[in-house]
């Protein structure tokens, strides 16, 4: 990348920047449309929590105890991530982008949530069984949703301040031409995908412990598509169909557990 001022110092005005003319975006652009979009964000992700709490209303047990199992799904799905990325740190980075460790981490993710609807099961057996996976599943999905909303908080400071961070990640999405809009919409399909396919996995797996193999499978392939994506250029990625296949896969999951709700 040329080493311009726009470039050098993303937090600098622009002299040359005139409303209405039709010009690329310089860093000070681009750093606020980031912080702004990120601000939306942090507002967006708590909402689509507020949403789910109240669309699993009709479906409340007797006890909002499974709710807090589902916490506890969700915190050790999160210390597998955690173990998963210490493991790749300490010996190949290459690893980072092996299938075969996808592959485990999802088995070892899908194997958590059995072990979850069990214990639910076994715990709360006067309560209707799908009203529990929706729970359990419901409350792993805040995890999540906990997990990005901090993320994208942090993400917004670090952009704002000015520093050797912020000035190489701005540098790389204007050599890249990565717009802002792309990036936080991207990320919010993302985060939506992600509470449909936790939701919805733990409904069809509390239906047969079996259907663990189908929800496993389409985990795999929620990381396969984010393998695909980061060896494309980052300018093509929210135009490659793989970018939409974590939400398209979400979104295939919570229809096939809404079936059997009704079916059932």
């Amino acid at each position: 990348m040329t080493d311009t001022p726009a470039a050098a110092s993303p937090h600098c005005d622009d002299p040359h920047d005139h409303t209405g003319h039709d010009h690329p975006p310089t860093g000070a652009d681009l750093v606020r449309d980031l912080v702004k979009g990120l601000s939306i964000q942090a507002l967006l992700i708590p909402l689509l929590g507020v949403v789910l709490l109240v669309a699993i209303l009709p479906f409340a047990p007797l006890s909002p105890l499974p709710l807090l199992l589902g916490f506890a799904l969700g915190g050790a799905q999160l210390i597998s991530l955690v173990a998963t990325s210490l493991f790749v740190a300490r010996t190949r980075k290459q690893l980072a982008v092996n299938p075969g460790l996808l592959a485990v981490r999802s088995v070892v993710d899908e194997v958590l949530r059995v072990a979850a609807v069990l214990v639910a099961v076994l715990l709360w057996p006067a309560d209707i069984s799908s009203e529990l996976g929706v729970w359990v599943g419901a409350g792993c999905a805040l995890v999540w949703l906990f997990l990005a909303t901090a993320q994208t908080v942090t993400t917004r400071q670090r952009i704002a301040r000015p520093g050797d961070w912020s000035k190489e990640a701005i540098s790389t999405l204007l050599s890249q031409r990565v717009g802002a809009r792309s990036t936080v919409i991207m990320r919010l399909l993302d985060v939506a995908g992600t509470v449909m396919f936790q939701v919805g996995a733990t409904i069809l797996v509390i239906f047969s412990p079996v259907l663990v193999i189908g929800t496993a499978v389409l985990s795999i392939g929620t990381g396969l598509s984010t393998l695909v994506l980061q060896r494309r250029a980052p300018a093509e990625r929210s135009r490659s169909p793989w970018a939409y296949a974590p939400f398209a896969l979400g979104l295939l999951t919570l229809v096939l557990a809404s079936l059997g709700l009704i079916a059932f």
